[in-house]
């Protein structure tokens, strides 16, 4: 019997991959800056604005990445 072995590169691409990660880190921007806005402690505001400054500045990364990406 004889076992195949799968290739990362035939399932998904690198670029899609990348773009996954681009709006899963988007979309927990959005997340942190409403529950910033929403919060009632100015502690639950400074850690859910400082969470969606970390989520864009990923995401933005991601994106300049995908600039320099070989295809």
């Amino acid at each position: 019997m004889r076992v195949r072995e799968f290739e990362d590169d035939d399932l998904v691409s690198p670029r899609t991959n990348q773009l996954m990660f681009v709006g899963l880190t988007g979309f927990m921007s959005i997340i942190c800056l409403y529950r910033g806005i929403t919060a009632g402690e100015s502690y639950q505001q400074i850690i859910a604005y400082i969470g969606a400054i970390l989520c864009l500045i990923v995401m933005f990364l991601l994106i300049w990445g995908l600039k320099y990406y070989k295809k």
